[in-house]
Formats: structure tokens, C-alpha cells, sequence
């Protein structure tokens, strides 16, 4: 038949019935490309091949036609057949790719006339050209290499089929658009719809796989995805009072830092109960109500960050210079008061005066006494006051006027305490007395000590006192009754502080005694001190000594431990003479002229508050006492090197 065909192309082409135009031989050796009208889009009509055939008459003329070489088009170049028959099937698809780049016939006539391979074999074929490929064409023999477009269909239909899906995948010719949720792969909706028909644990093995098989950046894609499905805000799920009540477990400075997370973070941090809470477990008991500032979500917030602010400056500096108080001339400042807005100071020039702590005035002198002053006790408009002259006066503050004038000690008044409508005073003529400040009358008379009373306390309910016999006692006033001698010192008493369970006594034989006040038994005795312990302080279970040593000391007097000694390179010079903490900070004075500032909780040195020029050479703090915003300071010299004064440290936030 493939004779035939050759051997009178153009009669056979030209034969067949209307329906017919194929040329057999090519039909045959064409793998089956038919030129029916209609069938194939490829397949030629029969002009086609006539014309083909005739034009085809010699290899000179189809390189002239179509630009073929000979060796091309009788067979492969070499290196296509080293290529094409040599290499294995499993091949790249580089190497597929080139034996298709090197396919001559298939491409020549593409790109020249734009026939079907079939069609060009044909013409090839009906010439008289020759060579083993075409004789073995024309006799009908088995060729052993195919036509160059049979092999490249052959090699990439067994590299095809002997790759797994992924590899196959991968051999695709690339789409021309990149693909997208509107424009997924055609192929993508089918494999979403199988995932969808497995099992949990189908679908957990499938996933399992397809992560083995992605490249890093694939991975990293995927946990971009997921990581954000995980990250939940469960504040703002959470019902508001459960949400408020884990907010509340954070610090206040992480509270103020989740509040700039969001707005519903914000809603929820500036809650005004939850800042309540806050400013119980600091301290802040009250809230102020200032005018002046912008209205806040939560008044208790704006208190707490008002406390926070005034806390800064006192670890910094002072918001305004200082205020110098000058009075009492040369005198030495022997007590001092400050409440409110109060400042009261008593000298040992007879008098005592009145001062403005905002303006720096002096509002009024207290004059009376005929010897000087060493103790004082003030409450609203009421100032006490005890001299040597035997006596105690009670003056109202805001006219100036003497109300009372309490005569019944023989000797100096030396000490008193105030509680309520009652003052108890102390003098060294051993004796104790208790008098209604609003009558003038001496209640109770107590008599026990041995020699001049120097320290006293009174709770409302007991009196303490300690002496210069060695001796503290605790007395029921109402009964005018010792209770209890509390015996242990070796020598003078000088400070004492009550709680109404513990007693606290400080001596000049360098100890420090906790006492049971309903027992009298000593429960601790606190060793450290060097010398006289001048000044204490006891404020829930906490006791800070200040001591000649020139060292502070903070102390637990449940457990007796000293928990922190103020010292090192920055300490006082000389002895302790006041002191004055809280739970932030403690606050001493010195005879060295400074006033230092200290963190109650590590013992660290935060800076001097005060520190004068004459420091070291005569210039003194006597006395101090603070507020949550002011520092009062007592100074001056015992050889006239520093003037009498009082300095007022302003750290308030509203007077930025």
C-alpha cells in the first residue's frame, strides 16, 4: 500500500471519493493523520497534497521552499541522535526539551507554511530523494528511529507515566496566568472537594505529606497563615468582670501599657474599681478632685498617677527651689510640727511661730512662755506646747491666742503626745500627766519613774513612758495604774514607739527592745547600734532607728532581723538627728548638715534632699518632717556659721 502510494501519488490522491482525500502511505506512516475534511484540524485537503507531492521533486527544492537542510530532514543532526537514542528514558525534561528544539522537520514547516507533520512527511516522501530513511519509508520497512516528531511524543509520554503525580505536575508547561482565588488551577477545585470527603485522620496524613514535600518559603507561607487562626484576644472575649478581674493581677505600669493596646484594652484598664484597687494596695486612701485637669475616665487612675508623678520628683528633684522660712534669730529650733498647710516651729527663745507652708509667711508668734520651748503637739487649730517654765499652754492657731495655760509640773516639760482631747505630758520631775485640752483640767496624775521622764506615747487607751531610771512603764491612765515595768536597759531611755500591741524602746546602751505591751515580756532585743539611739520610727510591724553611729537601720520586730542598714560611702557623717518613711522612702537628718533620701526597700541611696554649705562646720538639721508632697527642715548652727531657718521642699505635681 505504502508502495502504491509512491510510486503515483498525485493519481491516488486524486481517486478517492469526495469524502476521501488521505493519502495512505502518509495515513500509515503518519501514525494515522488522515486528511478528511473535517476530521483533523491538521489534516491537509487533497490540493494540498497534490501540490506537496509535486513540489517535493528534489531536496533542492524543498531548501530553497522551506530552508531545510538535507542532512536535517533525511535525518536527525548527530547530536540529536546521540541525544534521542542514547540517554534513558528518565531523562530531564532539559534534554526532552532540546530533542524538541532540534526536531527540524516539525519546525521548519511550522514556521514556513504551517503544515501538519503528516503533511510534511508526505511531501517529503513523494520526492526522489535518498537515504535510508526514506527507502525504508518507501519499502514499508520497521524504521528503527522515528520521525522526530514520534519520538519526542514517544519520550515525553514514557517520562509522563514514569513520574508520580508531583513530578508530572511539575513538567507542565507553566500558566500564562497567575493563579489566585478568582483564578485557581482547573485542577485545584477537584483536590479541595477529596480533602473534603476524607476522614480526620486521612486528612491529618495528607497534610502531613504535603508539608514533607514544600520547599522552606511554602512552609514559611503556611505559618504566616495559621500562626495569626492562634492569636486570640481573650480580653475582649471574655465576659467584663472576669476580664477586669485578670487585668487586675498586673502592675500598675503594665496596666498603663495594656491600655495602649487597643480601645477596648483602654476601655477596660482605666476601669475606675480596678484603679480603686490600685491606690488601696498603695496607699492612696482618698481622691482629689482637681478642677484644674481635664476630666480622666477614672478619678482613681488620675489619683494614682498623681501619686506616681510626686513620687518621681522626689527621686529627682524638687518641682520649685526651695522655701527659706527665717525666724527665732540665732535660737536653736527645738521642736516642729507640720499639718496641712501648718508649719509650727518652738524655739528655745520662748516662742513658737505659725507658718504658711504654700507662701513661706510667717501668720503668727506664740508668745507666752517665759522659758524656752521643748515640746509641742498640734491637731487642726489646736497647738500644745511645753517649756521650761513649768508649764503647758493651749493656743488656737488662727487667732494666735493663749486658751489654756496648764499648771501641775514642777520641772520642765520635756515631752508630750496628743490623742484626741487628751495630751500626756512628761517632765523631769518623774512625773506623768493627762490633760482635756478642751477644759484645761489635769485628769490623771501618774507617779512611778524614778527620774526625768523623757519619752512618752499615748494610744487613747495606755500610756508608755520611758525615763532616764532605765525603766519603761506601761500605765492605764484611767486608773492611774502601772501595769507592767518593762526591765532590761542599762541605761537611759530616750525614744519610744507603741502600737497598741508592741512596745519599742530605744536606749543609750546601744539596744533596741520590742516588748508585749498586755505581758511586759521582752520579745526581742535588737542588736547593731554603736551608740545612743536618737530617733524611731514604727509603722506596721516595720521600725526604722536612727542612732548617733551616724547609720539608720530598718528592722522586722516581728521576726527581730535587721532588714536593711543605711550606710556606705553616702551615709551621714555625723548622728542621726530625725528621721521620717514610708513605704517608699526613708528620710534623715543629720548633724553633718544633709538631709538624705533613701528606697526603704533595698537601702539604697537615692541623693541628698538638703546639704548645707556649712556642712561639716557647725551647720545643722535638727528637726524634719514631710508630707506626702512637702519637706519641712529645721537648720542652723551651734557657732553661728549657719543662719536659723526653715526650708520648704515643694514636689507637688500641680505646682509644675
Amino acid at each position: 500500500m505504502a508502495s502504491s502510494c509512491s510510486t503515483n501519488k498525485a493519481t491516488e490522491c486524486a481517486s478517492p471519493s469526495p469524502t476521501e482525500t488521505t493519502c495512505p502511505d502518509v495515513a500509515e506512516t503518519a501514525g494515522g493523520s488522515k486528511c478528511k475534511d473535517g476530521a483533523d484540524d491538521a489534516g491537509p485537503s487533497k490540493d494540498v497534497c497534490e501540490s506537496k507531492a509535486s513540489v517535493f521533486t528534489s531536496p533542492d527544492e524543498a531548501v530553497s521552499t522551506y530552508g531545510i537542510v538535507e542532512g536535517d530532514c533525511n535525518e536527525f543532526s548527530d547530536d540529536c541522535e546521540d541525544v534521542c537514542e542514547d540517554s534513558d528514558i528518565e531523562n530531564s525534561v532539559e534534554e526532552i526539551e532540546q530533542c524538541e528544539r532540534m526536531s527540524c522537520i516539525d519546525t521548519k514547516f511550522e514556521e514556513n507554511d504551517k503544515l501538519s507533520p503528516t503533511t510534511s512527511i508526505s511531501a517529503i516522501n513523494s520526492g526522489s530523494w535518498s537515504g535510508k530513511r526514506k527507502l525504508e519509508v518507501q519499502n514499508g520497512f520497521p524504521s528503527k528511529k522515528p520521525f522526530p516528531e514520534e519520538k519526542t511524543a514517544i519520550l515525553c509520554l514514557k517520562k509522563e507515566t514514569s513520574l508520580n503525580p508531583l513530578e508530572r505536575e511539575k513538567t507542565k508547561i507553566p500558566r500564562s496566568i497567575i493563579p489566585s482565588k478568582d483564578n485557581p488551577p482547573l485542577e485545584m477545585t477537584e483536590w479541595i472537594q477529596q480533602f473534603q470527603r476524607w476522614s480526620n485522620a486521612e486528612r491529618l496524613l495528607a497534610i502531613d505529606q504535603l508539608i514533607e514535600t514544600c520547599e522552606p518559603t511554602q512552609v514559611r507561607h503556611m505559618m504566616q497563615v495559621i500562626e495569626p487562626q492562634f492569636q486570640r484576644d481573650f480580653i475582649s472575649l471574655l465576659p467584663k468582670e472576669l476580664a477586669l478581674y485578670v487585668l487586675s493581677f498586673l502592675e500598675p505600669r503594665d496596666l498603663l501599657r495594656a491600655a495602649q493596646t487597643c480601645r477596648n484594652w483602654r476601655f477596660l484598664a482605666e476601669d475606675n474599681l480596678l484603679w480603686r484597687e490600685k491606690c488601696r494596695e498603695a496607699g492612696i486612701e482618698e481622691v482629689r478632685d482637681n478642677r484644674r485637669r481635664p476630666r480622666v475616665a477614672s478619678l482613681w487612675k488620675a489619683a494614682f498617677m498623681r501619686q506616681h508623678t510626686i513620687e518621681m520628683n522626689w527621686r529627682t528633684k524638687p518641682v520649685r527651689p526651695p522655701k527659706v522660712l527665717k525666724g527665732h534669730d540665732d535660737h536653736v529650733i527645738t521642736c516642729l510640727q507640720f499639718s496641712g498647710n501648718r508649719i509650727v516651729s518652738g524655739s528655745d527663745d520662748n516662742t513658737l511661730k505659725v507658718w504658711s507652708a504654700t507662701t513661706g509667711k510667717c501668720l503668727r508668734t506664740l508668745v507666752g512662755h517665759t522659758g524656752g520651748v521643748w515640746s509641742s503637739q498640734m491637731s487642726g487649730t489646736i497647738i500644745i506646747s511645753g517649756s521650761t517654765d513649768r508649764t503647758l499652754k493651749v493656743w488656737n492657731a488662727d487667732s494666735g491666742q493663749c486658751i489654756y495655760t496648764l499648771y501641775g509640773h514642777t520641772s520642765t516639760v520635756r515631752c508630750m503626745h496628743l490623742h484626741g482631747k487628751k495630751v500626756v505630758s512628761g517632765s523631769r520631775d518623774a512625773t506623768l500627766r493627762v490633760w482635756n485640752i478642751d477644759s484645761g483640767e489635769c485628769l490623771h496624775v501618774l507617779i512611778g519613774h524614778l527620774a526625768a521622764v523623757r519619752c512618752v506615747q499615748y494610744d487613747g487607751r495606755l500610756v508608755v513612758s520611758g525615763a532616764y531610771d532605765y525603766m519603761v512603764k506601761v500605765w492605764n491612765p484611767d486608773r492611774e495604774e502601772c501595769l507592767h515595768t518593762l526591765q532590761g536597759h542599762t541605761n537611759r531611755v530616750y525614744s519610744l514607739q507603741f502600737d497598741g500591741i508592741h512596745v519599742v524602746s530605744g536606749s543609750l546602751d546601744t539596744s533596741i527592745r520590742v516588748w508585749e505591751v498586755e505581758t511586759g515580756a521582752c520579745r526581742h532585743t535588737l542588736m547593731g547600734h554603736q551608740s545612743l539611739t536618737s530617733g524611731m520610727e514604727l509603722r506596721n510591724n516595720i521600725l526604722v532607728s536612727g542612732n548617733a553611729d551616724s547609720t539608720v537601720k530598718v528592722w522586722d520586730i516581728v521576726t527581730g532581723q535587721c532588714l536593711q542598714t543605711l550606710s556606705g560611702p553616702n551615709k551621714h557623717q555625723s548622728a542621726v538627728t530625725c528621721l521620717q518613711f514610708n513605704n517608699k522612702f526613708v528620710i534623715t537628718s543629720s548633724d553633718d548638715g544633709t538631709v538624705k533620701l533613701w528606697d526603704v526597700r533595698t537601702g539604697d541611696f537615692i541623693h541628698n534632699l538638703v546639704a548645707l554649705e556649712s556642712g561639716g562646720s557647725g551647720g545643722v538639721v535638727w528637726r524634719l518632717r514631710a508630707n506626702e508632697t512637702k519637706l519641712v527642715c529645721a537648720v542652723g548652727s551651734r557657732n553661728g556659721t549657719e543662719e536659723t531657718k526653715l526650708l520648704v521642699l515643694d514636689f507637688d505635681v500641680d505646682n509644675k
